[in-house]
């Protein structure tokens, strides 16, 4: 089986684990790890599996992960699942089902199977937290909570359980 992991990345958040996910996958097979950017619509064709990144940009995929997925051109039989990461702690089970929303369409539209999710907090880039904290309306304080929550994700313990998700997807 020939498996992509492709990842838009800015802090480097969806990397690390896109980065986790590639060298589980890495194991069973033939596996290439790129940005979304190196990837044309047609290059999907010759992968088996795909895996799909993004951080969240206001409560949805980022628009590089988005066009991808609207671009793409797909094969029978192929199996994709996403990966996400954001700098909330927790959000609700009915958050992480919408923000998966836009890959199970693409999976739908392109006859691509769909074979889950996972998500990961990671560290917010330090240049985006005033206009964060202030659009969440948070006291310095509240934010402060935030910020330490954040601080060192993804960790190992996040990493573990991206390549285990990888393992388990990559199995079924």
């Amino acid at each position: 089986m020939k498996t992509l992991v492709a990842f838009f990345s800015q802090s480097g958040n969806t990397k690390k684990i896109a980065e986790a996910i590639w060298a589980e996958a890495s194991q069973a097979d033939k596996a290439d790890l790129k940005k979304i950017e190196d990837v044309a619509a047609e290059d999907v064709l010759g992968y088996d599996f795909i895996f799909i990144g993004s951080p969240l940009h206001s409560g949805s995929l980022a628009a590089p992960a988005k066009a991808f997925l609207k671009g793409m051109q797909a094969a029978s039989g192929q199996k994709m699942a996403g990966f996400i990461t954001h700098f909330a702690p927790v959000y609700p089970e009915q958050d992480m089902n919408a923000f998966a929303e836009p890959i199970k369409t693409a999976c739908e539209e392109k006859g691509i199977e769909y074979k889950g999710f996972f998500d990961c907090q990671g560290a917010l880039t330090e240049s985006l937290h005033t206009a964060v904290q202030k659009k969440l309306n948070l006291s310095d304080e509240q934010w402060a909570n935030m910020v330490k929550q954040m601080t060192g994700h993804p960790n190992e313990e996040d990493i573990n359980k991206a390549k285990k998700f990888a393992k388990e997807v990559l199995a079924d």
